[in-house]
């Protein structure tokens, strides 16, 4: 998950600065028939909207199913209580800054309709959110991914604990056949 979880992150942030850059040639162009930078800013804000929940929600579908399976596993071989509660810590802190970055996204988008089909003093907000959004999504990436590093540990540490409890229980050779 690590190393899909870069290629998802330096995706997603390169969407959002590039769509940044976008927005500031869309808004100086005038409104008309002939603005084509306006519907290019429209058509890559989706995509990166997308693509930004995507990522997000698959971070999130990680942490709650990889706890899922620590807490069977941990049910079943009896391990210590610990490493169910340091797996939902990890959970929850990644949580925060998934379910932050999805609203965030979700806002700018809306202020960029607003903007777009109102005008007026909408675009100054979308701008500002828009800025608040990129930032917040960085500092969300590399949270998540120090979450995902720290649960990788922890979900290998959780493996070898059973491991070498089957182990010790049916000998080598049946570890060996139903390991993990």
């Amino acid at each position: 998950m690590i190393r899909y979880f870069l290629v998802l992150a330096v995706t997603g942030c390169s969407l959002l600065l590039a769509d940044f850059a976008i927005g500031f040639l869309a808004a100086s162009e005038p409104r008309g028939p002939g603005s084509v930078w306006r519907g290019v800013h429209v058509l890559f804000s989706l995509l990166t909207v997308l693509v930004i929940l995507g990522v997000h929600s698959i971070v999130y579908t990680y942490f709650m199913a990889t706890l899922k399976w620590a807490k069977e596993v941990a049910r079943v071989y009896q391990l210590p209580d610990w490493l169910i509660a340091q797996a939902t810590r990890n959970k929850r802190r990644a949580f925060r800054f998934i379910m932050g970055s999805m609203t965030a996204v979700a806002v700018t988008a809306w202020l960029g309709a607003a903007a777009d089909t109102r005008g007026g003093s909408y675009g100054a907000w979308h701008l500002w959110v828009a800025s608040l959004t990129l930032a917040f999504n960085f500092v969300s990436f590399v949270v998540e991914y120090l979450g995902i590093v720290s649960h990788h540990r922890l979900l290998s540490e959780l493996k070898n604990q059973a491991d070498r409890m089957r182990e010790e229980r049916y000998g080598p050779e049946v570890a060996a056949r139903t390991s993990l």
